[in-house]
């Protein structure tokens, strides 16, 4: 039996975890990696952050990112998916309003919450859209040891 995670597989664990690690790289190669919440809207992944941050200076670069979302404390339960793709500044005023509406009902259970209420006052923030275009996981709990 392999380790890879089925696509079903897959879709199911990226909706039950709520951190990734999205990859960036700089003018000068270098790799930027950073921690984020994440929201899926129609397969597409979308992240908010400032507009001035490295992460996006990166984007606006090369448009390359990679996402890495993981889970397990230990060899027999670890399972993760990296997924490579391409990531861009999304200025669409009704799809950063859905993002805005999955994204208080998954980390805050409601728009009210004031750690909602504070992220989504800092000024100049953007909404970035990742398309996956490869998949690559693990699941070491299909291995028999």
């Amino acid at each position: 039996m392999g380790l890879n995670m089925t696509p079903q597989e897959v879709k199911v664990f990226l909706a039950e975890q709520k951190v990734c690690r999205m990859a960036t790289v700089d003018k000068s190669g270098m790799p930027h990696v950073i921690p984020m919440w994440y929201v899926i809207l129609d397969g597409d992944i979308y992240v908010e952050t400032t507009g001035t941050t490295k992460k996006v200076r990166n984007v606006k670069l090369t448009k390359k990112a990679s996402l890495v979302i993981d889970d397990g404390d230990s060899l027999h339960d670890f399972r993760g998916v990296m997924i490579q793709g391409n990531m861009e500044v999304i200025n669409d005023k009704a799809l950063f309003k859905k993002f805005r509406e999955a994204y208080a009902q998954r980390y805050f259970g409601s728009d009210e919450h004031p750690g909602y209420r504070f992220l989504t006052s800092i000024p100049n923030r953007v909404l970035l859209k990742f398309t996956p275009e490869r998949f690559y996981s693990w699941d070491y709990r299909k291995l028999e040891f």
